[in-house]
């Protein structure tokens, strides 16, 4: 389950880093972002914090394994919160198929991911 924590860890760090260094190339070069609403440099800020703290929570997690499940949990409030959004406007606003095998494959995947650390035992990961 290491690996798995760390290249999660990587993902979240790599965009959260991303969205904070450079919030208008995040912007135009992540598919359908630009479809959301015009740029927004304060929210874009934001949700960089918030894949910044995932991200620093499972890569701790990959790293101390004592504390691998608290620090899941904690990493999961945004990373599954964010996919619960992104899939209740899919059954909402009942966006194209493009649209929800992109949110799937992006942001709920990725969110569920975690949970398979966090259901197994402390000793396990």
């Amino acid at each position: 389950m290491r690996p798995l924590l760390l290249a999660l860890s990587v993902l979240q760090l790599f965009n959260g880093v991303l969205m904070l260094a450079a919030p208008r190339l995040w912007y135009n070069v992540i598919p359908g972002v630009t479809e959301t609403g015009p740029f927004n440099s304060h929210f874009i800020l934001d949700i960089g914090l918030g894949y910044l703290s995932a991200g620093c929570a499972l890569g701790m997690a990959s790293r101390y394994a004592a504390i691998a499940r608290p620090l899941v949990a904690v990493a999961s409030v945004f990373l599954l919160g964010h996919g619960l959004l992104h899939l209740a406007e899919l059954g909402l606003h009942g966006t194209g198929p493009a649209y929800a095998v992109r949110d799937i494959a992006l942001i709920v995947v990725p969110a569920l991911m975690p949970l398979a650390v966090f259901m197994r035992r402390t000793t396990d990961v």
